[in-house]
């Protein structure tokens, strides 16, 4: 049974009391990119599961599957709430994320799964996000409320239902006492909807439509759709998408792509494209703004190749300082993996990042972490997780040739690890850096931040940026798999670097092993004859061999590069500018033989949505000015990336 002959399943069944349904889960980025069988497994002896509709406080029932251990008592709760188990994927036992997760109950846990307001069988307008700050509180204290349960609840889950969470712990229901959120974020308007005041255009035009069947399917039941109509009615939509999903990309203004609103539950798309400033709305699902109300402790997942990678530290970091107690401050903790949605590209690979802590049962949940985490703040296990390591690590070692990495697991006290220093590297050129084939290249300059460049060379480089020709997405942290405007993840950028209007600046070989572990910084002066425009900037790994992998990229909007909190300040063209960026956060090795290689641009496309040169609203622009763009890198303007080196880390 596929998506689509699923959702006809569920609607025959629907007339009749909420029916379990064992088929293939919707395409979703699951962690790894793990393969989810079609046909339903066995079920976890020695569990029961029954479906309930549960009243949040203004009435509206989502439907909510309860799985108990079958020896009677009360149990502390482990909460998850989903947006994607559609009619097709839901049900007790579940494969896609409900026969993992139930596998908590035969550790003595009762476990809730959840349908989010206004998704497949729960009742309610379908909100991304602000939505959760009261349904997760709600949800929250009815388990805790309920004959089977102790009072205590923690939640789990990864992506969206890592958000949602987040959006509980702000709300501070006072029966919460842990959350486990995974490859999830901290300010939503710079991720995943916007980058330092950029559209992530791609990620928008494949994330909604992944409602698209859900929203047809609940529209059809009401109506009293028949089910083949309702299953052709997906397909077509399906089929549609395919065939103009890469013409969606070019449209202008991009306001204008209209293809999604006769869809009520991916009408957010359009909501959100309608505050493209930090506003109010923003605020409110703000977690960095909210850490302070956050009074319980947090196992935090991120990974190196993820649309969440900056959020997930921030979160971390944030909630080790400025947690609302010394509890939530002292027992947060992290788990760094090597791939979030992006998943495992092969190009090159490094090898698996499942967590070193035997699983209990199923193939993702629950780890042997997990468990103590939420035995020791849901059972008050004194099991020793407090002196568990603040951070654990997945170190990526990339190969010196082919494409078969590798990489192994560090435990440290924190992220970055102390006495992490920054190393400078120094952009220079002979004044024609534009594609590898350019003489762009990196000094070291050790420790210190320059004051200026290093002498010798020239002082910039120069390109021209044409907003209808604009560099090509490849490889990435993105929101989806491989689809049809794009790869995802680590991808060899050699194709990409033979573009004049990328400048790649690349070092001389490196004489050491260099491990990267924390946040890369870059620091650039620029220059353009537009009155608003962006600047990319790329980390890449270069192998002895002469293939290339992506590490991290960034964009910054020059109208925002003060900090996209902020009310826009637009620069005046000729005028020199010094842009700050943070391009992420990687735990990686840069080998010996190997060389660092920054690129420079001003578009990464599809990804982000293109700057047009002019000062309307992004999501208001059409007319198309092409700009010259100046990187300069003279004794007055240094230009510069920073690379967090961990101490004593070496290859087992």
């Amino acid at each position: 049974m596929n998506r689509f002959t699923g959702a006809a399943f569920a609607v025959a069944l629907f007339s009749s009391t909420i029916a379990t349904v064992n088929a293939q889960p919707p395409a979703f980025p699951f962690r790894h990119g793990a393969a989810i069988p079609a046909a339903a497994p066995t079920p976890p002896p020695g569990v029961s599961c029954q479906t309930v509709n549960v009243a949040m406080r203004d009435g509206t029932l989502l439907s909510t599957d309860v799985y108990l251990p079958q020896a009677p008592g009360r149990y502390p709760v482990i909460l998850e709430r989903s947006p994607y188990a559609g009619f097709d994927d839901f049900g007790c036992f579940a494969p896609g994320f409900e026969l993992p997760l139930s596998a908590f109950a035969l550790h003595g846990y009762a476990v809730v799964f959840q349908l989010v307001r206004g998704t497949s069988l729960s009742g309610g307008q379908f909100d991304p996000f602000i939505q959760e700050l009261n349904d997760q509180y709600d949800t929250t204290e009815w388990s805790a409320r309920q004959s089977w349960s102790t009072g205590r609840v923690g939640t789990t889950g990864v992506s969206y239902l890592g958000i949602d969470q987040w959006m509980g712990a702000i709300a501070a229901p006072p029966h919460l006492f842990a959350i486990n959120p995974d490859v999830a974020g901290s300010d939503f308007h710079d991720s995943p909807v916007f980058e330092q005041g950029v559209d992530r255009w791609s990620d928008g035009l494949n994330y909604a439509p992944d409602f698209i069947p859900d929203s047809i399917t609940r529209t059809g039941i009401a109506n009293g759709t028949p089910a083949a109509t309702i299953t052709a009615e997906i397909i077509a939509f399906e089929n549609l998408l395919g065939t103009n999903l890469p013409a969606y990309t070019y449209t202008l203004p991009i306001a204008s792509m209209s293809a999604y609103r006769p869809y009520s539950e991916a009408n957010f798309f359009y909501n959100w494209a309608s505050h493209p400033l930090y506003d109010a709305f923003w605020e409110a699902q703000d977690v960095e703004v909210h850490w302070p109300f956050i009074k319980v402790p947090a196992l935090i997942g991120g990974a190196s190749i993820d649309l969440f990678n900056i959020g997930a530290i921030r979160n971390y970091q944030g909630m080790r300082t400025f947690g609302g107690s010394e509890r939530a401050r002292r027992g947060t903790k992290l788990y760094w993996q090597a791939y979030g949605h992006a998943g495992d590209s092969g190009t090159p690979t490094f090898g698996s990042d499942a967590l070193p802590f035997a699983p209990a049962l199923a193939a993702e949940v629950p780890t042997g972490e997990q468990l103590a985490f939420f035995d020791h703040y849901l059972k008050g296990v004194q099991n020793g997780y407090e002196s568990y390591p603040n951070a654990t690590i997945y170190v990526l070692v990339p190969p010196n040739s082919g494409e078969t990495g590798s990489g192994f697991w560090l435990a440290a006290n924190d992220f970055p690890l102390p006495g992490t220093r920054n190393v400078t590297f120094v952009l220079g050129s002979k004044g024609h850096a534009n594609s590898r084939l350019g003489d762009g290249f990196l000094s070291p300059a050790g420790d210190r931040i320059p004051s200026g460049a290093l002498h010798g060379g020239a002082p910039s480089d120069q390109f021209v940026y044409d907003p209808s020709n604009p560099v090509p997405t490849v490889g990435g942290n993105l929101l989806a798999p491989d689809t049809l405007t794009h790869k995802n993840g680590f991808q060899d950028q050699s194709t990409v670097e033979l573009r004049n209007d990328v400048l790649v600046y690349t070092s001389s070989p490196l004489t050491k092993d260099l491990p990267v572990i924390g946040s890369v910084n870059a620091s650039f002066w620029a220059v353009t004859s537009a009155a608003d425009t962006d600047f990319t900037v790329k980390l890449v790994d270069v192998h002895p061999d002469g293939l290339t992998h992506n590490v991290m990229d960034r964009i910054v909007r020059a109208r925002f590069r003060l900090g996209s909190k902020l009310p826009p300040v637009f620069i005046r063209p000729g005028q020199a500018y010094q842009y700050a960026l943070e391009v992420g956060n990687t735990a990686t090795i840069f080998r010996q033989g190997h060389r660092i290689r920054i690129e420079i641009s001003s578009s990464n496309f599809p990804k982000f949505a293109r700057n047009l040169n002019t000062t309307a609203q992004g999501d208001l622009q059409s007319q198309i000015v092409v700009a010259k763009q100046t990187i300069l890198h003279d004794p007055f303007h240094a230009s510069y990336i920073q690379l967090p080196v961990a101490p004593g880390v070496r290859i087992p």
